[in-house]
């Protein structure tokens, strides 16, 4: 017996209409309870002003201030006081005569003065 060949056609699927398959979203997953209390509300917080870095300042000496040569009777013009004091009270410039240290020592404690106050002190017979 001989094989005959048989000649099959492939099969044709008929066209039908497509259905769209639905989407499936993912459930959400519950969330988990806790047990924190509730913050309080509040007013928020200024932020701090960020102000940008000065820029490392070199130093320089500062000038030399001139010597200024000034006559004895000038500086001190009383002769029965010879004890001077120059402070700076505020922005002015005060100048005192004494007749003694005690009485310049006595000043300078009675007015709370500091070094940075003092300008001059000074005796005529030095």
């Amino acid at each position: 017996m001989s094989k005959q060949t048989v000649n099959k056609k492939p099969a044709v699927k008929k066209p039908t209409a497509a259905k769209p398959k639905a989407k499936v979203a993912p459930k959400p997953k519950p969330k988990a309870k806790t047990t924190t209390k509730p913050k309080p509300k509040t007013a928020p917080k200024p932020k701090a002003k960020v102000t940008p870095k000065p820029k490392p300042r070199t130093k320089t000496k500062p000038a030399p201030e001139p010597v200024v040569v000034v006559d004895k009777e000038v500086e001190f013009p009383h002769d029965m006081f010879p004890w001077k004091l120059v402070y700076k009270d505020g922005t002015e410039k005060r100048t005192c005569y004494f007749q003694c240290e005690e009485h310049r020592k006595k000043h300078i404690t009675r007015y709370k003065m500091t070094k940075k106050d003092i300008i001059f002190m000074g005796y005529k017979y030095e």
